[in-house]
């Protein structure tokens, strides 16, 4: 894959529009017809860039993007998004925010409810219906109302007829573990019957969402109205045997900006833990533990690649510099070796890093350039 030059910048993250259409059409192919989407592009969308992720996007007609704080909907919609956004973890204090930028809380305690309505009837927007997503904690022990919470919650929302509840959703913690399926079913009861309750209760009908990516392959009974894609419309699939063929999305390059050459008992970086036992050529790359490339790494563990070979991190890994063993190799100053993409895959690198996917993408720095292809 021949991924666009960019002379400006020596550490570039890109990313592959297409592969990402590619991956919604997959997960749609596996839907009944138009099926509801929300894409979760909380924390920078895993670290690809939300803004570029969210134009992307809405250009294919998603139904939702979810985010995790306030100012992270904010963001998109001063960047000119009008796809509906919930807002998972919004703190009481952005509600007013929130009503502004027309983003829509998810409610997950009596007191996350109580100051919502406090805000909404205070507002100066007059007949205005505030739109909440309301949270059922069916067993990932984290937010949410309990089931026991139901016949209370219903008198509740009766009581402020300015709020509209959009959704009912919860949240599967093991939906890509065959040995939890058990608890994984239980949970889409405890969530239906919760559901069936309010709907009851309230007199209308909600969107209801319980899965994520995994689910929506594994647990097709649990599709409900809408389905949550994050990590699996970025590239990884965290089931095991899936069936589905989900493609790679983002590239990290970084370009070599020093070489030199090194003899015996000359030492690395930091803390001098690598001692050269002979004649060495070595490249230091602008990246290191703050871009998102672990101290993990060093000493051997991580490596880059070039033309289809790799090379060995020597030393430690800096806060913005990294060393590479090049010996061997036509590597001159100003090229770009990948930190992961086609030769070391995302999964590989994160396993490298003693960590996942997830968080190996969530810790690419906001200093790192996203460029999308």
């Amino acid at each position: 894959m021949t991924l666009p030059s960019e002379s400006n910048s020596e550490t570039i993250l890109y990313l592959d529009s297409t592969a990402v259409l590619k991956n919604l059409n997959t997960f749609r192919d596996i839907l009944p017809k138009d099926h509801k989407i929300m894409v979760m592009i909380k924390a920078n969308a895993y670290g690809l860039g939300a803004i570029i992720i969210a134009n992307l996007l809405e250009k294919n007609n998603v139904s939702y993007f979810g985010v995790a704080h306030a100012n992270e909907g904010e963001e998109l919609r001063l960047a000119g998004i009008t796809t509906p956004i919930m807002v998972m973890n919004p703190g009481e204090k952005s509600f007013g925010k929130m009503l502004a930028q027309n983003l829509e809380p998810q409610i997950y305690s009596w007191e996350s409810l109580e100051k919502y309505t406090e805000v909404l009837t205070n507002s100066d927007e007059s007949n205005f219906q505030g739109k909440i997503h309301i949270k059922i904690d069916t067993g990932m022990g984290r937010l949410g109302f309990k089931i026991s919470d139901a016949d209370l919650l219903i008198n509740q929302l009766n009581m402020s007829p300015s709020i509209k509840v959009i959704s009912l959703m919860s949240h599967l913690p093991s939906a890509e573990s065959p040995k939890e399926d058990p608890f994984t079913k239980n949970q889409g009861k405890i969530f239906n019957s919760f559901c069936d309750k309010i709907e009851k209760g309230l007199g209308y009908s909600c969107i209801r969402h319980i899965s994520n990516t995994a689910a929506t392959e594994r647990h097709p009974n649990l599709r409900g109205d809408m389905v949550r894609l994050g990590i699996g419309l970025f590239g990884y699939n965290p089931v095991i045997d899936s069936k589905l063929s989900l493609l790679p999305v983002a590239y990290l390059r970084s370009k070599v900006s020093h070489i030199q050459k090194i003899s015996k008992g000359d030492s690395i970086s930091y803390g001098r833990d690598y001692i050269s036992d002979g004649d060495r050529k070595i490249a230091t790359i602008p990246i290191g533990y703050a871009d998102g490339f672990s101290r993990v790494l060093s000493n051997g563990v991580g490596k880059v690649s070039f033309n289809g070979k790799f090379f060995p991190v020597v030393g430690r890994v800096c806060m913005d510099m990294t060393m590479i063993d090049i010996s061997d190799s036509d590597i001159i100053v100003g090229d770009e070796v990948e930190v992961f993409g086609k030769d070391i895959l995302l999964k590989d690198f994160s396993e490298l890093c003693r960590t996942s996917p997830y968080e190996a993408l969530a810790r690419i720095s906001s200093r790192i350039k996203r460029i999308q292809f």
